[in-house]
């Protein structure tokens, strides 16, 4: 008996390494696939794809408020500098505000490629207002910055990315403060929208599995 269960063990393990790498490959790698294309090309793929994220938020199966606050954190975390585990937390805050998981997976979709420039110099500009600096020469330091940092990453080495961290850990601060502003306003800015969108099109759907008419 022991073998049998051995042997069956050790068939089930590759099956589960194979549901889990299609799995991350339906529900990671896809979508950043898509998004990365869409920010080579913008214009009008950039166009499709937000609708087709749209589409799928509007599908999700959940109440518009789970739905609709689910997305708002989804936006929130996108909001965050904390690139490579924003999925993840929105994840985990969705459980733990018992809200549909899916909607915030595809809420952090608002942060990609073409708009982490707008998110994360509003998210600098503000966090630097809140420690109370000028916000001009924050808006210069910035720049800088932002130059450096993309000449010293161009040609990854060890001594280059040790150069690129201590000129990262100055904006470190004012980045994620006003991250977390501008996330929450971003959140709320979210939120009614949403919910009104969700509710009209689970209404719209019903109507049409029952034959009847929304107001």
């Amino acid at each position: 008996m022991s073998e049998v269960h051995g042997s069956g063990s050790a068939l089930a393990a590759p099956r589960i390494a194979v549901f889990a790498r299609a799995l991350i490959a339906r529900i990671v790698v896809a979508p950043v696939s898509t998004v990365m294309a869409a920010a080579r090309a913008p214009g009008q793929r950039l166009a499709k794809l937000s609708k087709y994220y749209w589409r799928r938020m509007l599908r999700v199966r959940a109440t518009p408020h789970e739905v609709a606050l689910g997305c708002a954190v989804g936006v929130f975390v996108a909001c965050t500098p904390f690139l490579g585990i924003q999925m993840l937390l929105a994840g985990a805050i969705a459980l733990l505000l018992r809200v549909s998981v899916p909607a915030a997976l595809l809420g952090t979709f608002v942060g990609n490629p073409l708009s982490w420039p707008a998110i994360w110099s509003a998210s600098y500009l503000a966090g630097a207002w809140m420690l109370g600096h000028d916000p001009a020469s924050a808006a210069d330091h910035l720049a800088v910055s932002a130059t450096v940092l993309s000449t010293q990453l161009a040609g990854p080495n060890q001594p280059s990315l040790d150069v690129a961290m201590v000129n990262l850990s100055p904006i470190l601060q004012p980045l994620v403060l006003g991250g977390l502003l501008i996330g929450l306003l971003a959140a709320l800015a979210s939120y009614y929208p949403t919910r009104r969108a969700v509710r009209l099109f689970q209404r719209r759907r019903r109507a049409a599995y029952t034959g009847g008419h929304v107001r």
